[in-house]
C-alpha cells in the first residue's frame, strides 16, 4: 500500500503521489480476486499473517514505465505552466511615468539645446567684446609707450648734445692751452733760425728737428686730448642710452601690467555679467521644463482611468481563460491517471494471482521475504 505524504514540494511530485494513493485502492481491490489475498499497509506489516506471501510493487517506477507516462508528464508540465501564469498576472498599471519621462526627456533635450545655443551665443559675444577691449587697451598702451619713448629719446638727445657741446668747449680750451704752451718755444726756435742766424748747417738741422719734435709733441697731446674727450662722450652716450633703455623697459613693463590689469578687470566684469545672464537663462529653462512636465502629467492622468479600466478587464479576461485552461488540463490529467491506474491494477492483480501472492504492498519495506513484482509489472505494461 502507499505511505501518506506530509507536503506538496512540487506539482509533478504531488501528481505522482496522488496517483500512487489512487493506485493503493486499485491494487487492494485487484488483490482481493483471490480469496486468500490481503492488502496491508506498509507502515503496519505486523497485521499481515506470518504465512502470507507478500509482494511489493514500486508504483512510481511502474507509472513511469507506462507507455502514456510521457503524455501524463507533459500534462503535468502544462498544468504547472498554467498555474505559474495564473500566479504571475501583473497588477493594474501605475501612472504612465515611462511615457511622461520619455516625453519629458525629449522636451528637456530640446530646451537644453536651445538654452545652450543662447548661452554659447552670449559667451561668443562676450569673448569678442573682451578681445576688442584687449586690442583697444593694447593699442592705447602702445601709443602711450611710443609717446614716452619719443619724449625720453628727445630728452636723451638733448642731454647728449649739451654734453657734447661741453666736451667740444673743453677740447677747444685744451687745444688752446696746448697751443699756447708750445707757441713760445716754437716761436723762439723760429726766431733763432730767422733772426739770429745759424752758424752752421748742422745747427740749422738741429733747430728744425727740435721744431718738428715740438710740433709732433703738440699734435700728439691735442690728439690724446681729443681721444679722451671722445671716450668721455662715448661713455656718456652709452650710459645715457642704457639709462633710457632701462627707463623704457620699466615703463613698458608698467604699461603692460596696467593693460593686463585692465583686461583682467574687464574679463571678471564680463564673466560676472555672463554668469548672471546664464543663471537667468537656467531659471527660464527650469521653469519651462517644469511647466511642460505638469502638462505631460496632466495629459497622462487624463487617460489613466480609461487605461486602468481596460487593463483590469484584460486581466480579468486573461485570468478567466487561464483558469478554464487549468481546469481543462487538470481534468485531462485525472482521466489519464485513472486510465493508467486501471491498467496497472489489472496487471498487478494478474501477476499476483499467477505468482500466488497473498498481499501486495505498494511501498517498499525492507524484508527478505518480500517478492518484488515491479519488473514483471513493467514488462507486462510495456507489451
Amino acid at each position: 500500500m502507499f505511505a501518506a505524504t506530509s507536503g506538496r514540494p512540487a506539482v509533478q511530485t504531488t501528481i505522482v503521489l496522488a496517483a500512487t494513493l489512487a493506485m493503493m485502492a486499485v491494487l487492494a481491490v485487484g488483490c482481493r480476486s483471490r480469496p486468500s489475498a490481503q492488502v496491508s499497509p506498509s507502515s503496519a506489516p505486523s497485521a499481515i499473517p506470518a504465512s502470507a506471501r507478500i509482494g511489493v510493487v514500486d508504483v512510481q517506477a511502474v507509472a513511469k514505465a507506462h507507455p502514456r507516462w510521457k503524455e501524463l508528464d507533459g500534462l503535468n508540465t502544462r498544468v504547472a505552466q498554467a498555474e505559474t501564469a495564473l500566479a504571475l498576472v501583473p497588477p493594474p498599471p501605475p501612472p504612465p511615468e515611462t511615457d511622461v519621462s520619455r516625453a519629458l526627456d525629449e522636451e528637456a533635450r530640446r530646451l537644453k539645446a536651445s538654452f545652450e545655443e543662447e548661452v554659447n551665443a552670449l559667451r561668443e559675444d562676450r569673448r569678442i567684446a573682451l578681445e576688442t577691449y584687449a586690442a583697444d587697451v593694447k593699442k592705447s598702451q602702445e601709443a602711450k609707450f611710443t609717446a614716452i619713448r619719443a619724449q625720453m629719446e628727445d630728452e636723451a638727445r638733448k642731454a647728449i648734445d649739451v654734453y657734447k657741446d661741453e666736451l667740444r668747449a673743453q677740447l677747444r680750451a685744451a687745444e688752446a692751452e696746448i697751443m699756447a704752451e708750445y707757441r713760445y718755444p716754437m716761436l723762439n726756435l723760429r726766431l733763432r733760425a730767422e733772426v739770429a742766424g745759424l752758424r752752421s748747417e748742422e745747427e740749422g738741422r738741429q733747430v728744425l728737428r727740435q721744431l718738428q719734435a715740438l710740433q709732433q709733441e703738440r699734435e700728439e697731446r691735442i690728439r690724446a686730448e681729443g681721444e679722451e674727450i671722445e671716450r668721455k662722450f662715448q661713455g656718456f652716450q652709452k650710459a645715457k642710452e642704457a639709462e633710457v633703455n632701462a627707463a623704457l623697459k620699466a615703463q613698458q613693463d608698467a604699461l603692460t601690467a596696467e593693460g593686463q590689469g585692465m583686461v583682467e578687470s574687464k574679463r571678471r566684469e564680463i564673466e560676472s555679467e555672463m554668469a548672471r545672464e546664464a543663471s537667468s537663462k537656467q531659471r527660464q529653462f527650469t521653469e519651462q521644463l517644469e511647466q511642460r512636465r505638469k502638462q505631460l502629467i496632466a495629459a497622462a492622468e487624463a487617460q489613466l482611468r480609461g487605461r486602468q479600466a481596460a487593463y483590469i478587464r484584460e486581466v480579468d479576461q486573461r485570468t478567466a481563460q487561464l483558469r478554464a485552461q487549468l481546469m481543462s488540463l487538470q481534468e485531462q490529467r485525472a482521466r489519464l491517471e485513472e486510465s493508467i491506474l486501471a491498467e496497472v491494477k489489472i496487471e498487478v492483480a494478474t501477476i499476483a494471482q499467477a505468482q500466488q501472492v497473498d498481499v501486495v504492498l505498494t511501498r517498499h519495506v525492507s524484508s527478505r521475504g518480500l517478492i518484488d513484482l515491479t519488473a514483471d509489472v513493467i514488462r507486462k505494461i510495456r507489451r
